[in-house]
């Protein structure tokens, strides 16, 4: 059994559910190549040389439905600005982190310093 581009489908019309022909995407496969550009999957996130896209793609069946999604999601990006994109991922998490810890350290010193100073006023009482 040949695994779907998509997973599951909602319910399909006649024409969505016949064979997809595959041909279809090969412009933009074309295209990618020419420009020396990748194939980005706005969907999931996957990026694809045009070569890892056939590759991977080419030679499995798809329905009229599957062909369309692909068409829709799939589009053409220099791998550099992915590189790009990922990097700023990166910092802004590491961002965020470092907010959090920052956040919880203070927190937690907060925290600390009443236990201290709880146990600081009890002695003085006895």
């Amino acid at each position: 059994m040949n695994k779907k581009y998509t997973g599951s489908s909602p319910n399909l019309s006649y024409t969505d559910q016949q064979r997809g022909d595959f041909k279809r995407l090969m412009p933009i496969v074309k295209e990618a190549m020419l420009h020396q550009v990748w194939l980005y999957n706005k969907q999931n996130g996957n990026w694809y040389t045009p070569e890892e896209f056939q590759a991977e793609f080419a030679e499995k069946e798809y329905n009229n439905y599957e062909i369309r999604e692909m068409l829709e999601n799939m589009v053409i990006r220099d791998p550099r600005g992915g590189n790009t994109a990922f990097q700023k991922a990166i910092r802004q998490k590491t961002e965020q982190y470092h907010q959090e810890l920052n956040e919880l350290t203070n927190k937690g010193e907060a925290f600390l310093n009443k236990v201290i100073e709880y146990y600081r006023e009890n002695q003085k009482r006895r």
